[in-house]
């Protein structure tokens, strides 16, 4: 099994090599574990897509409906803490991914139990794929958020083809954007840790296939989970709003217990002052393009920056996205606060009745990384 070489992670990010072991968020009246600073700055870089995505799409009325912008999102999770040349190549996977997500999500959303099935194990999947490193779960999550939220616009058969072509085209808007980077601000380096070893890969998923491992359960919990937020609002008739319970459990759950339980009380409070400002905002903006993509711009900036900072403004940050967007697209964001709201309340009360049912043989503060490579040398970082 090889062995990572130890790196000084740069300000503000998890781990520049891709091995971070795990993400602590911070208490809510808490900073950290990034600085400010240069996290948020690098969030606006990665944002940067996204408002000329948004721009061009609202700008000229396209009948892309914001897929292009919410692809170049989702992109933008992937690898964010890497430089720009891993970073592009994380991204061109996570366009491919996240489009073909996309179209399964309309094509599944024809059926509950079909949708159901598919978010299951998709997010049982990205689940596992903490077994491996944080950077990889991470892209995971993004590819089960762009099926979830394909499945919650309950859209047409025949806008399969054309979801799976926008929403892939805004995914390589962000290679682009980090191509350019590379080739401009970081003068083509080379050499720079992909956080990707094929040998790691596999020895840390056949070492982790059993259900002593806190990652094999987390995958069984996670997608379990999920599969139980979209029948709660099938069977509830919830329409476009119910994919907020799903998305809720997406966010919150980790394979950690006490983090998962940190992260229902940030994203309540962050979900609530986020309904609230996007309310306000689309009460006032009138529909006006340039307000509305200048709030969706800073809303993706602070979310990717906030992300390491505090996660209750992270939370607060990507609901004025979410929120804001689909008002722009003719949902009345005052008349659906009430039942986001109430769909955020619904994941929060999945989220904690799995590990309640379901907790992990010893209740540890994380997943064994030890027992899957060599042990890392005193002076290497661990991003917390």
């Amino acid at each position: 099994m090889s062995t990572r070489s130890p790196s000084s992670p740069a300000p503000g990010l998890f781990n520049p090599a891709g091995t971070a072991r795990y993400l602590r968020a911070s208490p809510l009246f808490a900073i950290g574990p990034a600085e400010p600073g240069p996290a948020i700055r690098r969030g606006f870089l990665i944002a940067v897509p996204i408002g000329v995505c948004l721009g061009i799409e609202f700008g000229f009325d396209a009948p892309t409906h914001g897929a292009i912008g919410t692809g170049a999102l989702l992109a933008g999770f992937p690898a964010m803490d890497a430089p720009a040349l891993p970073r592009a190549a994380w991204q061109a996977a996570a366009a491919a991914a996240i489009g073909i997500a996309a179209a399964l999500g309309i094509l599944s959303s024809q059926s509950a139990p079909l949708a159901v099935l598919a978010l299951g194990l998709l997010g049982a999947i990205s689940g596992y794929f903490f077994a491996y490193s944080l950077r990889l779960a991470i892209y995971g999550l993004s590819v089960s958020l762009a099926l979830m939220v394909a499945q919650g616009f309950f859209l047409p058969v025949d806008e399969t083809i054309p979801a799976l072509l926008w929403v892939t085209l805004g995914g390589l808007t962000q290679v682009s954007w980090s191509l350019l980077i590379w080739v401009f601000a970081e003068h083509r380096a080379r050499g720079e840790p992909g956080g990707w070893d094929w040998g790691d890969v596999k020895a840390a998923f056949r070492s982790n296939l059993t259900l002593e491992s806190d990652a094999f359960r987390h995958a069984i919990r996670f997608g379990t989970a999920l599969a139980v937020g979209v029948a709660v609002y099938r069977i509830f008739d919830m329409d476009d709003h119910g994919f907020w319970i799903p998305l809720t459990i997406l966010f919150v759950m980790r394979p950690d217990r006490d983090q998962t339980y940190l992260r229902l009380v940030l994203r309540a409070a962050g979900t609530a002052l986020g309904l609230l400002v996007a309310t306000a905002a689309a009460e006032t903006i009138d529909n006006s393009d340039v307000a509305v993509v200048t709030i969706l711009f800073l809303a993706a900036g602070f979310a990717f920056g906030l992300l390491t900072v505090q996660y209750a403004l992270f939370t607060a940050s990507i609901t004025i996205y979410v929120v804001l967007l689909t008002d722009t697209l003719g949902e009345n964001a005052w008349h659906a606060a009430d039942l986001r709201a109430i769909g955020t309340a619904v994941g929060i009360l999945i989220a904690f009745l799995a590990w309640v049912l379901w907790p992990n043989p010893k209740l540890g503060r994380g997943l064994d990384f030890q027992a899957l490579r060599a042990p890392p040398p005193a002076s290497e970082p661990e991003s917390r």
